[in-house]
Formats: C-alpha cells, sequence, structure tokens
C-alpha cells in the first residue's frame, strides 16, 4: 500500500508540474522567428528517443540567440521529466562562479531547494550521479568559456536517454571544442522582415507609414538586420514625429545608442590581442570595399 501511494504521489507530481509549468517569455513581436525555430527544431530531432542531440545556437550579439532558444524550449517542454533554463550563463558566472551555476542546475533538476555542492569538481559529480537516468532539457544560454560546458554537460551520457542540451553563444569555436556538430547559425532580419520589426516597435502596427519610409529604410539600413537594433532604435522612436525621428537618426550615426553598442562590444572584447588588431584594421582600411576584394586581398 506505501508503495502504491508513493507511485501515485509521484505521478502526480510530475503532472502537476507539467500543467503548472509557465512558458517562458519569449518576445513581444516575433518577426521572423517561426523559420529560424523551426529549423533549430530540425537539429534538436526529439526522435528517437534513445539518442543524445547537444545543439549550438551562434551569432553575434543583438542577433536574437536567447529569443530562439526560449521559443525552442517552449514548444519541446513537455516531452522531458526535467526542465532547466540557464540564462546569462556568461555574467552569472562571472558574477556567482561555476559553482553557482551547478546548484541552480541541480536544484531545478532535482527539485532540492538550498543545495550545497562546496565545490565544482564535486558539482560535477554530483550532477553525473542524481541525473543519468533522467530524461533532461537543459539550455545554456549566453555561453563565452568551454568551462562553463564542462562543468554542467562536460558528457553526453551524464543525463538519461532522450535527453537534449541546447547552447547559445558568439564563439562557434567554443561549440566545436565541446564536441558539438549541429550548430546553427543565425542570419541577420532581411529587409522585409527588418521594416516590420522595426514598424511593430515605433508604431505599433505592421506596416510603416507612407510618410515615414525613407527615413525608414535609412534606419533599415544602418541596423544591419539586428534585431536588438530595430527594436532598441523603434522604441525611442515612438510616439514621435518624423523631424524628431530625423534628427535621433543624424544622432545614431553620430553616437552609436548606448545599449546597442554595449552588446556588439562584447564580441569585440572577447577577441585575442592579435585578433582585435586585425578587426580595427579590416574595420579602418577596407570599409565600403566588396567583400570578394578583401578576401582577395587577405589571401596572400
Amino acid at each position: 500500500m506505501a508503495k502504491e501511494q508513493e507511485y501515485i504521489r509521484r505521478i502526480t507530481c510530475e503532472v502537476s508540474k507539467k500543467i503548472n509549468r509557465t512558458p517562458l517569455h519569449v518576445t513581444n513581436y516575433p518577426v521572423g522567428l517561426v523559420p529560424w525555430v523551426q529549423q533549430v527544431m530540425s537539429l534538436v530531432d526529439l526522435w528517437p528517443n534513445e539518442e543524445v542531440n547537444m545543439v549550438g545556437i551562434c551569432g553575434i550579439g543583438g542577433l536574437g540567440k536567447s529569443t530562439i532558444a526560449r521559443a525552442v524550449y517552449n514548444s519541446i517542454a513537455d516531452h522531458f521529466d526535467g526542465l532547466c533554463f540557464l540564462s546569462n550563463a556568461r555574467e552569472t558566472s562571472n558574477k556567482h562562479g561555476l559553482l553557482y551555476l551547478q546548484e541552480i542546475l541541480l536544484c531545478k533538476l532535482v527539485m532540492e531547494k538550498d543545495l550545497k555542492l562546496g565545490d565544482s569538481d564535486k558539482g560535477i559529480s554530483i550532477i553525473e550521479h542524481r541525473l543519468h537516468q533522467k530524461k533532461i532539457l537543459l539550455v545554456i544560454d549566453d555561453v563565452d568559456k568551454l568551462e562553463q560546458l564542462e562543468a554542467l554537460a562536460r558528457r553526453c551520457d551524464w543525463f538519461g536517454f532522450g535527453r537534449r542540451i541546447i547552447s547559445t553563444t558568439r564563439n562557434k569555436h567554443l561549440l566545436a571544442c565541446h564536441g558539438i556538430k549541429r550548430i546553427y547559425d543565425v542570419m541577420e532580419l532581411n529587409d522585409e522582415e527588418a521594416l516590420q520589426l522595426f514598424s511593430w516597435n515605433a508604431l505599433k502596427k505592421e506596416n510603416i507609414d507612407f510618410s515615414y519610409l525613407d527615413i525608414s529604410n535609412n534606419i533599415i539600413l544602418y541596423s544591419c538586420g539586428l534585431p536588438l537594433a530595430l527594436e532598441v532604435i523603434g522604441s525611442d522612436l515612438c510616439d514621435k514625429m518624423i523631424d524628431e525621428w530625423k534628427y535621433a537618426f543624424d544622432k545614431y550615426r553620430r553616437i552609436p545608442n548606448k545599449q546597442v553598442f554595449e552588446v556588439l562590444k562584447l564580441s569585440f572584447d572577447t577577441l585575442e590581442d592579435r585578433e582585435k588588431e586585425m578587426f580595427l584594421d579590416l574595420a579602418c582600411f577596407f570599409k565600403g570595399e566588396k567583400l570578394d576584394v578583401i578576401k582577395t586581398l587577405l589571401s596572400f
């Protein structure tokens, strides 16, 4: 009788967790998001159940990697016994250390509050021991160091059959170093999608008014299809007149928006010194040149 009660209790807990699960917020305006999510879903591949998939989502800052990861997470969460979305792994690791990330992971997946591990090496052993039979979905968002992946998902056999691990990063090489072969490179929005996203943020509707079209196209060109830039600039121009749009755009060209600049600067800051020098050479001496010409010059 006691075993039956325990069995019923466990079933009730599992059903309750799925019924009460709150989806992650994805975005206010999911322009261009559906095809991105579909392509990542094809890499995640929920079937067959006995395999393990580790998938990477990579691209520069502001492209929407985390947004895609949240949308995929919401779409497939009900297929797993345990769920964990670790946001801002880079920032959290820098502030609190790898041990803190391991404790969050275990708290979410084994449902133990106030778990203290002592050190990250012990955390690795406990993660492997406690989760090796559990079918889990783990998303590690914004990874910037190999040690973060090593501490949280070193090997596929740490988790039970059917587990899926998704990592987002700006550094594609980092994914390759961890043995992740299924990688989705996030691309910029095309001009049509960019204009639509900008319109939603600036005018709260799908299509730009004709009188705003010229200045909007200039902003689209300036934003280079980067969703973050379109959202930030669009929100900044919301409820303003066209003369204010033109004044603000002139200012953006002279002084980049601080929020967008800081996100893009992170990608530069993570480069090695030699890579920074090469980047600055390309930016300063080849500005306006065609890509094919630059490739030819650099091939010598």
